[in-house]
C-alpha cells in the first residue's frame, strides 16, 4: 500500500507539472518578455519627454525679434499691400517712381497648373509685377536692396526701355520688374 501511495502521489505530481505548471511556466515567460518590452517603451517614452522638454525650452528661448525676422523671410499669409508699401518705401528710398503694381494669384482652373503642380507644396507664390522709373544706377541700388531684404522674394522677369531723350547725365528708364514672392498659405 505504501509503494502504490507514493505511486499516486508521483502520478499526481507529473500530472500536475505538465497540466498546470509547464504552462505557468510558459506564460510566466511570455509576460516577462512583455513587461521588459513595456519597460523599454517607458525609458524610450521618459527619453523623449527629456527631448521634448529640451527642444520645448531651447524654442521659448528664441528671441521674438528672430521670430519676427523669420515670418518675414517666408509669412503665413501673403498681403500685397504690405509688399506693396515695403517695395515703394525702398523703390523711393533711391529716387524711383513705381506704376502699376500687379499681382498675379496663381490660377487652379487651367488644366497646366493643375497638372504641374507638386500635391505636397508647402508653400505658396505669387508672382507680382510692377513698374520702376529712375536711372540705371538707382535701380541697381535698389535691386541689391532687394536682394539683402529678409523677405525671399526671386527676380524672374526684367524689361528695360528708354523713356527719355537727354543725352547728358542719368537717362530714365523705364523697367519692368517680376518677380515671385512666397508664403505659407
Amino acid at each position: 500500500m505504501k509503494l502504490i501511495s507514493q505511486s499516486i502521489v508521483i502520478i499526481i505530481c507529473v500530472v500536475i507539472y505538465f497540466f498546470y505548471i509547464s504552462p505557468t511556466v510558459s506564460e510566466v515567460k511570455v509576460l516577462s518578455i512583455q513587461k521588459s518590452d513595456y519597460k523599454n517603451v517607458i525609458n524610450k517614452a521618459k527619453e523623449l519627454t527629456t527631448k521634448r522638454d529640451v527642444a520645448f525650452t531651447s524654442y521659448n528661448d528664441i528671441p521674438q525679434s528672430d521670430i519676427d525676422r523669420l515670418n518675414k523671410i517666408i509669412p503665413e499669409t501673403f498681403d500685397p499691400i504690405r509688399f506693396a508699401n515695403d517695395v515703394s518705401a525702398m523703390a523711393t528710398g533711391y529716387g524711383l517712381t513705381i506704376k502699376d503694381f500687379k499681382v498675379d494669384e496663381a490660377k487652379t482652373d487651367t488644366r497646366d497648373v493643375i497638372v504641374n503642380q507638386p500635391q505636397n507644396q508647402k508653400y505658396r507664390t505669387s508672382v507680382v509685377a510692377f513698374g520702376l522709373t529712375g536711372s540705371y544706377p538707382q535701380f541697381l541700388k535698389f535691386l541689391s536692396t532687394i536682394e539683402s531684404s529678409l523677405r525671399l522674394v526671386d527676380v524672374i522677369g526684367l524689361s528695360m526701355k528708354s523713356v527719355g531723350g537727354n543725352k547728358g547725365g542719368d537717362i530714365p528708364v523705364q523697367y519692368l520688374l517680376k518677380v515671385n514672392t512666397y508664403s505659407l498659405r
